[in-house]
């Protein structure tokens, strides 16, 4: 016995070292002892690792799941709302999640209703889209992607030709009767008193004065003031305000003197309609021009072709009825979609995204944060299991919501817009237009009644009418400044202003003198001096002419009365005008379809083909939303008790609602808050005033100017609303909260300190519908358009939805006290014995012989050696495995060498996202210096920093635990690897590069199996699944080997354990044939099963060889724009992973540098560039065209003049192709 309780006590012994043991180990290590088994793939995304793995203690922690660690320095502070958000939008989800669970399975929900707001499907019903008619909208759009190459271009003069004549035609019926103007005698009477009056010069006197006011202005705007002035210019500045005042005494007497002096600009009002009276004349003279510029004529075959292709759109308008009776349900669809949070919802408040945070809830159940929060009161398990019908249900929505996303997406709302504009103009053509070609006869049979007049015969009449045209403008302005309530104004302005001063006592000199550098910098810090001297300009326009000006241009139209309505030819012409506007309305029907034709020619086919996807999508829904029906009884059916436990949450639906309501108050002024601080709206207003500015109808561009309105006052309106939110941000104290009630109070108190914020944007919008509407207008005024359709959309009225918020703190106690009820487990009683018979006791005969005592403890004595021969082996065996692993572990052997270890990506720049570019004037400063070097100075500066590149320290090796790549894996030998930035959980020949908001990975392009390379394309692929990559961009052509997709749609290959799939291939949208974008499929497949897979997109530059240079940047500014909307690593890649790869990343890493850094120069930013990557560059001329293209990325996205970037475009291919600057010896060479 004794040897039994010594035995006991070394295994007790040795049970307490392997503890001991284990928790000295760290937590990567000691995990090993605790769980025997591996996650069940390597490189699969955290998120399918948690849909596979429901066991508690396996989840993965958010916060450390991302696969390449990031240095945290200088990171910017914490945003305290949205961490609020982040936790409360946690328990708004639990909470719908429950309410919306238990109202699907007793009926008081409708599941119609509940699957339109989580598809964000608006204000339509699932029975709307269900109906939807989808194949009239895909026939139409079908036919229209034909159209742009199947309309015959050989008559597109003569289509020409035809609108010319129509114009003619309106302009026609427009003039009056030119040959006899009625009151022309009684015009040049007038004319002539009106000079014989004018004999005053106190006309003269106003201008002059009128002029020295300007100047005095000038100074005021030019004076180089400092903290004190000398006293010469203090006494000169202060006269000079003196004499500010006493010019405008006088001219307010000159003025009124003018008035008294000229009684005659009141009787000869005649004089103001001399344009209306002889303009006609001007425009028929233009119409002369027009005329004689239409050149085609038309012939039997022309005519033919032109039949053809009228054919061609009459077979269009068979669709058009039924279609635009389906495009408001499409319209309304993309707007619910596009803008969700627009959408009004009652059961499904707590999911702000709809389908997308409904597949949120299956993640948050099993979030750790709410056990460590709640002290494990609340217990994930048990939540998680409850909720098992509604993620089910939530399975069978994320199918739908994934086939419904083209109608998000970016490019729609322009696509689906011009589709709708083409309805409109088909819709216009009310009766076949086949026939309606044989108006081009009647046109040129018009056009034959006239005569060929030549520039001389008409250019004493043209002279004459612009005369009165000049004379006209001179009157109104002269009669207008001189009206009183014109003066009554611009005293009112002058007093104002001169108030604005802010002199104490004017006239008080010596006083005056010290207030004089206040007051300028009052004035230009107010910016009330260049508003007056607009002011005054425009005001005074009319006094700003000499009476001998007026002398000279009332001579001049008295010399041409005889020519003003007379020249030979214009009776001919009359005939001309006469014949057109005898057709009437005739030709509306050709001119119609012709403007159909010309723009059906222009029709992008990517764009018609999106609006058959959108139709496509809504398809492909329809029969699943048939069947929503039985999805309730399902989950009746598959529900256990634990569901009904949870669906007893009292008034579930009532308390979610006011969760979820105050979580998305929060959202939206979070959202609010992140639009106005990025900055975008303030860059707006140049783009949308470029294309005001450049609208050639006055009164359209007036209507469109008003209709957008000061944007800056816009902006000072939402930029004060933001600052109100940004406080309450910061004032938020979130490490008080230790209660669901804490958080519910810390919102009713941060809603409750919101201003509403009134924003009304319907006109801005309808202003850039307009503009949009025009022909060549860019793509960004639909972005703006989006931005401010968004900004509209959110629910800022804080204060209407008091009665919700003020109830939060009380509904997160009840859900709070209600979870803790739940998570207690029932209990159980204890198991019971396997046998119901006491135990026996067994009593030794005392009369037994002595030798049955002594056998007895022979048998005790066999046992214990028995024991002790099994037991000692097993502590050998025990402690050697201790001390073996101690000794693995130490000396990082087998198990624990490095491999087990996350290795950082270090050296990497710190996080600027944070930041803001520098102000437009250094911008241009900074890129104006970049330009100004002639051909050959650009060449010897290129050649240096390739020599930078050249010399530049290369190191491979890094301490432990780094690991260096296999030699094999390398495409070059001669390219080293940085060792710093280079990925360590997946290994391969690239390095991570961190940009102003991305983080690129260039890599060398992925190899097959050789003598001299391993393959790596699995590592590749393991790569894309492990960092979630989104987009891939592959610089040059398909190689012979190494491909690791197939080129065909639709083709699947096998990579070791990866399956790949090309799901869809197409030209780049946005630009030439240069770039093809597919859609990749990689799955990852053990035995036999698919147990992760991933969609990425990829990019392929097909023309960009080691040899050819893109010849511009449009396209690569498109690509980068669309690629730069990820989130996660974007992988760039070419056959070295240099020169081409880190000349694109470079495009965006070295302009974003610049814009961040005042003072930082190219050749600084691209020394930043070249030390993530070794031999980044072989080539002079690589780094050449990437500062040119670095000049255009500036340019455009800040909106700088183009001057400097073509400048550094042309330079540089003048350089290339002709050798413009570059050494003879250089010529045709890449210049290395």
């Amino acid at each position: 016995m004794r040897i039994k309780q010594l035995l006991q006590l070394i295994l007790y012994i040795g049970g307490l070292l392997l503890v001991h043991f284990e928790c000295a180990l760290p937590k990567t290590v000691s995990s090993i002892f605790k769980y025997s088994h591996n996650p069940p793939y390597p490189f699969a995304p955290n998120e399918l690792i948690a849909e596979n793995d429901t066991s508690t203690h396996n989840l993965p922690n958010s916060d450390d799941s991302h696969s390449f660690p990031r240095s945290r320095k200088n990171s910017p502070p914490p945003d305290k709302l949205k961490e609020l958000i982040d936790k409360s939008s946690i328990l708004a989800r639990i909470s719908n999640g429950i309410a919306l669970q238990s109202g699907l399975m007793d009926g008081s929900i409708k599941i119609e209703d509940a699957v339109a707001e989580l598809l964000n499907f608006g204000t339509l019903k699932v029975s709307d889209v269900v109906g939807f008619k989808v194949d009239s909208v895909k026939q139409l759009a079908g036919k229209m992607k034909q159209l742009p190459t199947s309309l015959d271009k050989a008559v597109v003069d003569l289509e020409t030709a035809a609108l010319k004549w129509n114009e003619l035609r309106l302009k026609a019926d427009e003039l009056n009767n030119y040959l006899d103007i009625p009151k022309k005698g009684e015009y040049f009477q007038k004319l002539k008193d009106f000079k014989t009056a004018l004999q005053d010069d106190s006309l003269d006197d106003v201008q002059d004065t009128v002029t020295s006011v300007n100047d005095l202005l000038n100074i005021f705007q030019d004076v180089n003031i400092g903290k004190r002035l000398a006293n010469v210019k203090e006494n000169e500045l202060y006269q000079n305000f003196v004499s500010f005042r006493g010019y405008f005494d006088e001219l307010f007497k000159q003025i009124t003197e003018l008035k008294t002096n000229m009684p005659t600009l009141d009787s000869n009002g005649i004089l103001a309609d001399g344009n209306k009276m002889f303009g006609p004349i001007e425009t028929v003279v233009t119409m002369i021009k027009s005329r004689y510029g239409i050149l085609t004529v038309s012939s039997t075959e022309s005519i033919d072709i032109m039949k053809a292709n009228l054919l061609q759109v009459k077979n269009l308008l068979q669709f058009l009825d039924s279609s635009r009776q389906a495009s408001p349900t499409l319209t309304s669809l993309i707007k619910s979609r596009t803008f969700p949070d627009a959408n009004e919802k009652k059961t499904t408040v707590g999911f702000l995204d709809g389908a997308l945070d409904l597949e949120q809830l299956s993640k948050d159940v099993w979030d750790s944060w709410i056990e460590n929060f709640t002290n494990d009161k609340v217990t994930g398990t048990r939540l998680a299991n409850s909720l098992k019908p509604i993620i089910e249900f939530q399975k069978q929505l994320a199918d739908l919501n994934e086939k419904l996303k083209p109608l998000s997406l970016p490019t729609v709302p322009l696509s689906f817009l011009e589709f709708s504009n083409l309805q409109n103009i088909l819709f216009t053509i009310k009766s076949d237009p086949i026939g309606s070609e044989t108006v081009i006869d009647n046109f040129e049979e018009c056009g034959g009644k006239g005569t060929f007049v030549r520039e001389t015969g008409y250019k004493p009449t043209l002279d004459a009418v612009q005369a009165v045209k000049k004379l006209t403008a001179m009157f109104i302005g002269l009669k207008d400044s001189v009206q009183q309530p014109h003066l009554d104004k611009l005293k009112n302005e002058y007093n104002t202003f001169f108030s604005s001063f802010g002199f104490e006592k004017f006239e008080d000199v010596d006083k005056s003198k010290t207030q004089l550098i206040t007051v300028i910098q009052k004035m230009r810090a107010s910016k009330s001096l260049e508003k007056f001297k607009t002011f005054f300009v425009k005001a005074t326009h009319g006094l700003n002419t000499k009476v001998s000006d007026i002398k000279e241009t009332i001579d001049t139209v008295l010399n041409g009365e005889n020519d003003v309505d007379n020249f030979l030819g214009l009776s001919k012409e009359k005939e001309v005008h006469d014949c057109l506007v005898g057709l009437k309305d005739e030709p509306e029907i050709l001119i119609t379809a012709i403007g159909v034709i010309q723009q059906l020619r222009d029709l992008d086919s990517a764009k018609v083909q999106n609006v058959e996807n959108l139709a496509s999508a809504v398809s492909s829904v329809k029969n699943e939303l048939k069947s929503l029906g039985s999805i309730p009884d399902t989950m009746k059916k598959d529900a256990k008790e634990i569901t009904t436990e949870i669906n007893q949450w009292p008034e579930s639906l009532k308390s979610s609602g006011e969760i979820g309501r105050s979580v998305a108050l929060l959202s939206q002024a979070n959202d609010f808050k992140t639009l106005v601080s990025s900055g975008d709206l303030d860059k707006f207003d140049a783009p949308v005033q470029a294309q005001i500015e450049a609208i050639k109808d006055g009164d359209e561009q007036k209507r469109i100017k008003t209709l957008w309105g000061n944007h800056s006052e816009f902006l000072n309106t939402i930029k004060i609303a933001n600052q109100e939110i940004e406080t309450t941000g910061a004032n938020l104290k979130l490490a008080e909260i230790k209660t669901f009630e804490d958080y519910g109070t810390v919102m009713k108190k941060s809603l409750e300190g919101m201003k509403d914020v009134k924003i009304d944007v319907k006109n801005k919008v309808e202003a850039l519908d307009a503009l949009i509407s025009l022909p060549m207008a860019p793509d960004e005024l639909e972005k703006i358009k989006k931005t401010l359709q968004h900004l509209e959309s959110l629910d800022l009225a804080f204060s209407s939805h008091s009665s919700h918020f003020q109830k939060v703190p009380n509904a997160l106690k009840s859900l709070y006290d209600f979870l803790v009820t739940f998570s207690i487990e029932p209990t159980q009683a204890p198991p019971l014995r396997s046998g119901n018979a006491p135990p026996t006791q067994v009593v030794l005969n005392s009369g037994a012989p002595q030798n049955d005592t002594v056998g007895t403890q022979n048998e005790e004595k066999k046992d214990d050696y028995l024991i002790l021969s099994i037991v000692l082996p097993l502590l050998v065996i025990l402690i050697s495995i201790t001390i073996a692993i101690y000794l693995l572990y130490r000396f990082k052997m087998l198990c624990f060498k490095p491999k087990g270890y996350v290795c950082p990506v270090d050296f990497m720049d710190e996080d600027e996202s944070h930041l803001r570019p520098v102000s437009e004037d250094l911008m241009v400063i900074m890129v104006s210096k970049q330009v100004y070097m002639t051909h050959a100075e650009f060449f010897v500066f290129w050649m240096k920093l390739l020599m930078l590149v050249k010399n530049e320290k290369r190191n491979e090796n890094r301490p432990r635990p780094y690991r260096k790549l296999n030699k094999l894996k390398y495409y070059d030998i001669s390219i080293l690897l940085n060792p710093w930035s280079t990925p360590q959980t997946v290994r391969i020949h690239g390095n991570f590069l961190r940009t102003w908001r991305n983080v690129f990975l260039a890599m060398q392009s992925p190899m097959e199996q050789s003598d001299i390379h391993m393959d790596t394309r699995s590592d590749f692929y393991a790569l894309i699944i492990q960092d979630e990559v989104e987009f891939v961009v592959k610089l040059g052509p398909t190689p012979a080997s190494g491909s690791y997709y197939c080129e065909r749609v639709g083709e699947k290959m096998i990579i070791d354990s990866y399956e790949i799939e090309t799901v869809s291939a197409q030209p780049f949208p946005e630009g030439p044939h240069d770039v093809v974008f597919r859609k990749i499929k990689v799955s990852l497949v053990k035995d036999g099963k698919k147990i992760a897979s991933r969609t990425f997109s990829q990019f392929q530059y097909t023309t960009w060889t080691e040899d050819f240079l893109p010849p511009n940047f449009e396209l690569c500014y498109r690509l980068m724009e669309v690629i730069t909307v990820s989130s996660k690593p974007i992988v760039v890649h070419c056959t070295t992973g240099t020169d081409r790869t880190m000349a694109f990343i470079g495009l965006e890493y070295v302009s974003r540098h610049m814009e961040l850094h005042d003072g930082l120069t190219f050749e600084h930013s691209f020394a930043k560039l070249t030390e993530k990557r070794f031999n980044s560059f072989c080539s002079a001329q690589s780094i050449g065209w990437l500062q040119a293209g670095c000049i255009y990325f500036l340019t455009i996205n800040h909106g700088l003049d183009l001057y400097m970037s073509q400048r550094a475009h042309s330079v540089f291919w003048e350089m290339v192709n002709d050798g413009t600057g570059v050494p003879q010896i250089a010529h045709g060479t890449r210049w290395t």
